[in-house]
């Protein structure tokens, strides 16, 4: 008895409440209440399009760093000429009635975008480009230093132009007097002219003339 009455409870309700005893089926191609309401709430807030939210936890790694390819490489520049000098030691002579010299400082492959010219005086720096240290000197555009030369000057004052870079030197030396002559060489030495070398033969020949002369006359009158 007990039984059929459970079995008359149970086919009593589920006609009288279906739905209450048994479960509903599992539906598996429709999204999850929390996905449904995700997109239904992004769909209200749009208007109604109710479309499902985009997963980007794929995105959150850091992308590589990427090399900027031409731009990170260098180029190097033109290479410059070096600067040099034809002459990197000369010798200057002074006159006793001169009061100042002129020095020069003719370098060549010269850049003033890349180069600076210094003048020295032995170890001493007396300017800088355009730029003197001293009064007592000047300087023009060409770097030409005008030296004054006292009376009380010493011999051999060394005066000393500066490129940098790469630091090429013209060293000038200043001497008191002047140039000394230049040797002749020995094809310029002076020759007897032809009348002076055939001077000694006519007066040889002249003597010989006046004897025989003098024989030819004894010997006629004898």
């Amino acid at each position: 008895m007990r039984h059929i009455w459970l079995l008359a409870l149970i086919a009593f309700g589920s006609s009288r409440f279906p739905g209450v005893l048994t479960l509903p089926e599992a539906h598996p191609g429709k999204p999850s209440s929390a996905t449904t309401a995700a997109g239904g709430g992004n769909g209200g807030g749009a208007g109604g399009g109710g479309e499902a939210s985009t997963d980007y936890s794929e995105y959150d790694e850091e992308e590589p760093q990427r090399s900027p390819g031409n731009l990170a490489k260098s180029t190097a520049g033109p290479k410059l000429p070096l600067p040099y000098f034809d002459q990197p030691k000369v010798d200057v002579y002074v006159g006793p009635n001169d009061s100042s010299v002129k020095v020069e400082c003719p370098v060549k492959n010269y850049n003033a975008q890349h180069h600076a010219i210094l003048w020295y005086k032995d170890d001493s720096a007396i300017s800088n480009g355009n730029t003197l240290f001293s009064t007592v000197y000047g300087l023009d555009t060409n770097f030409t230093l005008t030296v004054p030369v006292a009376a009380n000057a010493t011999d051999g004052q060394k005066y000393s132009c500066h490129v940098m870079p790469p630091d090429v030197r013209r060293e000038v030396t200043i001497h008191l007097g002047l140039e000394p002559s230049t040797p002749a060489p020995a094809s310029a030495t002076a020759q007897p002219t032809s009348a002076e070398g055939s001077a000694p033969v006519l007066q040889d020949s002249g003597l010989w003339m006046l004897l025989l002369l003098a024989a030819l006359q004894l010997a006629v009158r004898y």
